[in-house]
């Protein structure tokens, strides 16, 4: 199955299925909540149009009472014709109390004596238009609207007019109705809200699928190597996270993808460089060493000394060459090794250019030094920053012709001390100083020279364990000047 087609089975259905089903609910609720109200609205009518129609008939038979008796002729013939008008009212005739005195209602089925007269003297006393149902003598328990009036004769209260507006006919009738219209307005509004939510449906389900499958399309790219896929989603919401999410996910690997190849082709150009550097020596030494067992006899003193002068330097090389390679494999791997202790940054490099003062003599260069005795202590590693200072002097008296001269300044900061060491030699090539401090590299200028290329790659690993940076700064023929900044020290 394709999985446009699953997406379709599934989505599709489901979306439409929970659709279709809140619809219909809420139509069901619509429509009984609209029947509820409708039923409120009209009672609510019928009793502000026929509110006085209690006072009226206490207008038509004035008085109702004579010598302390009900008139219930006159009072029947009344409400005879009120009921012939009003097919839908029962009248009642009530005492001070809410006692029935006489009644004229259909089928005469009265089941109570006593009207409760608390809704009767809301009714009379009422400031708004408000729903007010009273007792109804045939349904006790179920409460209709009514219109009321007080009786006052001789300036007393002899009792109370009191019509229920909805008879139970009228009720039964109106339920009848009610149930009808239920029937006929809840079918119809069931279909055309089936019909309108197919209709919607589909074209909400064909907008989701149309972006979910620009979604899975990308997704399936990316998985067959297409890593430069992108998902390009001009609408925002869920959808549009997915694809800006997907976006930046695919360009994170694809960027860890071109690191981890630029890493091993690192490492390929590593070990090649490594088994070359390591061969050279290895050879140098084996060659000489069978050359002067097998010509033992037959070498001057002089050729002997010279092939096992030979032999020392590619042995010191070799030697230098596995030292720097371990110790660089040693700051990678583990971080936590540096030391930092209060140390006195102005005696060090002191020492240092004191250390090559005799190989920068030989080649007939002058080591500076310019520094403030006053300089405060700096916080670090006191053998690696050594270290840093021999490597990168050792790097310039290397590549300096004679008569160069290598300058180390101490410069104090607000909150470091920024070192400068500087040669007037060879300087590097432009186009290669981003490379200076890469494992391994060597630049042209070091091309024949006694030089593992690890070096710098060890400065620079050294001042990252210090939260350090080096720059450089070069010109061919004008020199090199390398520059780091040392934290102070900050007593507690």
């Amino acid at each position: 199955m394709s999985t446009k087609s699953k997406i379709f089975n599934s989505l599709y259905w489901k979306i439409s299925g929970i659709f279709l089903v809140f619809t219909i609910l809420l139509t069901i609720i619509f429509i009984y909540i609209s029947v509820i109200f409708s039923s409120e609205y009209n009672q609510e009518a019928q009793q502000k149009i026929n509110g006085e129609i209690a006072a009226g008939a206490i207008k038509e038979v004035s008085p109702i009472f004579v010598d302390g008796q009900v008139k219930e002729e006159a009072i029947k013939v009344l409400m005879h014709s009120m009921m012939a008008v009003h097919p839908s009212i029962e009248v009642y005739l009530l005492d001070p109390g809410g006692r029935i005195l006489t009644f004229v209602v259909p089928g005469q089925d009265v089941k109570t004596e006593y009207v409760s007269l608390e809704p009767v003297k809301k009714f009379l006393s009422r400031s708004d238009d408000r729903i007010i149902k009273g007792d109804d003598p045939r349904n006790p328990g179920s409460p209709k609207i009514f219109s009321a009036a007080e009786i006052i004769e001789d300036g007393q209260l002899k009792g109370y007019m009191y019509i229920i507006l909805a008879s139970n006919q009228y009720t039964s009738t109106m339920a009848a109705l009610e149930n009808s219209f239920i029937l006929k307005v809840g079918a119809r509004s069931i279909l055309i809200s089936v019909f309108l939510t197919s209709i919607l449906g589909l074209l909400a389900i064909w907008i989701i699928t149309r972006n979910l499958n620009k979604i899975i399309s990308a997704f399936r790219s990316f998985k067959e190597g297409n890593h430069s896929v992108r998902i390009n989603l001009k609408t925002g919401g869920e959808l549009g996270n997915v694809a800006h999410t997907f976006n930046s996910m695919a360009e994170t690997i694809q960027q860890n993808i071109i690191q981890l190849k630029s890493v091993e082709e690192l490492r390929k150009e590593l070990i090649a460089n490594i088994s070359h550097d390591l061969r050279s020596p290895i050879a140098s030494i084996q060659g000489f060493t069978e050359t002067i067992l097998l010509k033992e006899d037959r070498l001057t003193e002089n050729e002997r000394k010279k092939y096992l002068e030979i032999i020392l330097q590619n042995s010191e090389n070799l030697s230098k060459l596995v030292n720097d390679l371990f110790e660089l494999s040693k700051l990678e791997s583990n971080p936590q090794m540096i030391q930092p202790e209060p140390i006195q940054v102005a005696e060090l490099v002191q020492d240092v250019a004191d250390k090559f003062q005799i190989i920068a003599r030989e080649k007939n260069i002058s080591i500076n030094t310019i520094y403030s005795k006053s300089l405060p202590l700096v916080y670090a590693d006191i053998q690696m920053t050594d270290r840093v200072f021999q490597n990168i002097l050792d790097n310039a008296i290397k590549y300096c012709n004679p008569g160069d001269v290598v300058t180390i300044e101490l410069e104090l900061q607000k909150d470091s001390v920024l070192v400068k060491i500087a040669d007037t030699g060879k300087g590097i090539a432009e186009d290669e100083l981003p490379y200076i401090f890469t494992r391994y590299y060597k630049g042209s200028k070091t091309k024949g020279a006694n030089s593992t290329g690890l070096g710098l790659a060890i400065v620079k690993k050294i001042l990252d364990l210090h939260k350090s940076s080096i720059q450089v700064y070069s010109k061919i023929n004008q020199g090199t000047r390398f520059e780091f900044q040392l934290p102070l020290y900050v007593v507690a």
